[in-house]
């Protein structure tokens, strides 16, 4: 067991969508990330060295996962899209977690996550694209996606202050 599981199954576990939105663009990242705090410091102290981990840090089931729950949350912020809500997922989590992930980790993610989204709008506006079958639709997911909103704002937040704050992971 590498020693950052434990502090992946403790902050991420429960496999759902809303549940996971920091495992969307950087599970790799914030699970493995050893990131030191920069608080205004202009030296780097000495013997520490800032560690961005990535894709390669990620055993096979992790990297499954990661790449379930970035369909998953591209299938969420699709229908959100669809439905008028703009929510900037992928720039947001990308400030949140580019700290501590390492930065062509990110770009595959975020392009497998881009791909997926515009695979689903394109989906949405094939099935549901008259005007009232979108109405219909998107006032029968309001609610869910007002939760899911909340959920992905709060887990954004999260992360960027676990990966600006993490010493060891």
């Amino acid at each position: 067991m590498r020693i950052w599981e434990p502090f992946l199954r403790r902050h991420f576990a429960g496999g759902s969508a809303a549940g996971a939105v920091l495992c969307m663009l950087a599970v790799c990242g914030l699970a493995a990330a050893a990131t030191f705090a920069r608080a205004g410091e202009d030296a780097p102290m000495a013997g520490l060295v800032e560690v961005k981990l990535g894709l390669n840090s990620m055993n096979k089931t992790d990297r499954a996962t990661l790449w379930r729950r970035v369909d998953e949350y591209a299938t969420v912020d699709a229908l959100q899209e669809f439905c008028g809500r703009k929510l900037n997922l992928q720039r947001r989590t990308w400030a949140a977690v580019s700290p501590c992930v390492e930065v062509a980790s990110l770009r595959k993610v975020a392009a497998v996550f881009r791909t997926k989204k515009s695979e689903y709008i394109k989906g949405w506006e094939t099935a549901h694209g008259d005007p009232e079958k979108k109405k219909a639709l998107c006032d029968t997911w309001r609610p869910k996606l007002l939760e899911y909103q909340k959920v992905l704002d709060a887990h954004i937040s999260e992360a960027a202050t676990m990966c600006s704050a993490c010493l060891f992971c």
